[in-house]
């Protein structure tokens, strides 16, 4: 009647990072560093789910995951992120030459320690049935994932955080069809994802540090399709194209309600045409990311008499944007002792466009919350054209 599956999946990663100033010229290290902290993560995802095959064409597959992740860290004194844990902060006077004015701790804590562990369960469902003879294939699922929140939450002066933010659940729900014929491809999928527990950093101008806040629920919702066509001769044409919006969901506690994410373009287009013959591969890749949005730092927001703060969101305009690349490749086959060569030429950013892509505003929110251009903003550009040729080499001796 089916198939039934189980597994697991277990991870286990040790991290000790840090950040010491060091003068280039002595190679002298500051001795308080900006942070140095170990963690240990740890994954177990188990799970099982259960083919069913209630029809010839028709296949229903159910399953759970439990997603469990524990995260255990050592966040020593530092003079940038946790601080002095207790201590006295001071400086390096002047007679300390390169290092006068730099941060010092007397006292304290050697270090703060956290320990917190994530656990959901995560369901999905899915049916797909075999149209259209055997070119097409419709498919319907439900399923939910889960991201934990990164280490850097815990990155706070003494190290307080009482109550980190909860994993972001995401519930997505999809319906697509694929059709297939000799010379070409095409998929349709619409799709509606519902995000909880939310929350996003920003920049801090005058720490240049991330702050997380809570930005409430938000609804991601669109059409997105792609194509391929064969047109004979080593050529091929492939393109996409997706439309629709995310925002958050509105409701009295959500001052946000009805704004965009940042960072979400409302369309994304893109072709390609790829040549292929004998040993030579050639293509050239077309990119456009519609408008989309930053935010401006953070406002606090009195709700049910508590003081949370929230994204100021929708406050600058990214306008769209277009990139071209193209490669051409070629690779050494047949009976040649050095086939699996291949030899590769690449010009990324064909057009040399240098458009704004991301921007940190210098200014920070105002209770209306304007964007205003000043000279401080940090501009994130599209890097210029670059051009890049690799040799990848191979030997094959003959049988």
């Amino acid at each position: 009647m089916g198939v039934f599956r189980t597994g697991a999946w277990y991870d286990s990663a040790y991290t000790d990072r840090y950040q010491i100033p060091s003068n280039i010229i002595t190679h002298v290290d500051v001795p308080f560093g900006n942070f140095h902290e170990h963690f240990i993560t740890q994954s177990f995802q188990p799970f099982a789910e259960f083919e069913w095959h209630p029809l010839p064409k028709l296949v229903v597959t159910a399953g759970i995951k439990a997603a469990d992740y524990k995260m255990s860290l050592n966040q020593y004194q530092d003079g940038k992120t946790v601080g002095c844990l207790g201590g006295v902060t001071t400086t390096y006077p002047a007679s300390a030459g390169i290092w006068g004015g730099a941060p010092e701790c007397i006292g304290g804590a050697a270090f703060v320690s956290h320990s917190i562990n994530y656990n959901n369960w995560l369901p999905t469902l899915t049916a797909g049935a075999i149209a259209c003879g055997e070119h097409g294939r419709s498919t319907g699922q439900f399923a939910e994932g889960s991201v934990i929140p990164p280490s850097n939450v815990f990155d706070f002066p003494g190290g307080n955080v009482v109550s980190p933010p909860k994993p972001t659940i995401a519930k997505t729900y999809q319906i697509g069809s694929v059709l297939q014929q000799d010379r070409w491809t095409l998929d349709v999928d619409a799709y509606y994802v519902h995000f909880q527990n939310g929350y996003q950093n920003y920049t801090d101008p005058a720490t240049l540090e991330p702050v997380f806040v809570a930005t409430g629920p938000s609804n991601t919702k669109g059409i997105e399709a792609e194509g391929n066509v064969a047109l004979g001769h080593g050529f091929t044409i492939y393109a996409n194209a997706s439309a629709g919006s995310a925002k958050y969901a509105s409701g009295k506690n959500y001052p946000n309600g009805g704004l965009w994410v940042a960072n979400t373009p409302g369309n994304i287009e893109g072709l390609s045409v790829l040549w292929q013959h004998r040993n030579w591969d050639v293509g050239l890749t077309y990119k456009r990311v519609g408008q989309y949005y930053n935010d401006n730092g953070s406002l606090t927001y009195l709700i049910n008499g508590i003081k949370i703060p929230y994204p100021v969101d929708q406050a600058i305009t990214i306008r769209p944007f277009e990139l071209t690349n193209v490669f051409v490749n070629y690779t050494i086959k047949n009976t040649s002792y050095l086939r699996g060569t291949k030899i590769q030429l690449a010009v990324n950013n064909l057009a040399d466009s240098h458009n704004i892509v991301g921007i940190t505003p210098a200014i920070a929110a105002t209770a209306a919350a304007p964007f205003v251009a000043n000279g401080g903003d940090l501009l994130n550009l599209l890097p210029g054209r670059s051009v890049t040729l690799t040799m990848t080499g191979g030997y094959a001796p003959r049988r």
